[in-house]
């Protein structure tokens, strides 16, 4: 029974500290989109109308590139954040299978980038 008690401890810290892994990611990934909105600059329609479809497309392959980049950095800064919950009940934080994996950071990033976002719905419109 003394032996479940501590799974159970061990499972309960485990996930709170998924928990905090995704806050990170999530409060990370709105700042870095809007610091690349501020860098890529404010979409601007009647500008974007002017580029062909090949110079928008490279542009978007571009600032996915940057993303990649971005994202590569900002994970590796996440992993090395300490955890309040590290050496609780006997759980280590650097195990943790979720935070090498940053797929919250992308979601939030791409779906709160809203130069990206724009650009790519001008190309999906101009290949219809």
């Amino acid at each position: 029974m003394r032996g479940l008690k501590k799974e159970i401890l061990f499972r309960i810290v485990k996930i709170l500290d998924m928990g905090y892994i995704v806050f990170i990611y999530f409060i990370l990934g709105i700042a870095l989109a809007k610091l690349s909105d501020i860098i890529f600059g404010i979409y601007d329609e009647k500008e974007e109308k002017k580029k062909s479809i090949i110079q928008l497309g490279a542009e978007i392959m571009l600032m996915i590139w940057s993303n990649i980049i971005i994202f590569y950095v900002a994970r590796n800064v996440v992993q090395m954040i300490p955890s309040p919950f590290h050496n609780i009940a006997g759980f280590d934080h650097f195990r943790l299978k979720e935070l090498g994996g940053s797929a919250i950071l992308g979601v939030t990033y791409v779906y709160f980038q809203t130069n990206l976002k724009s650009k790519i719905s001008d190309l999906h419109n101009r290949l219809k």
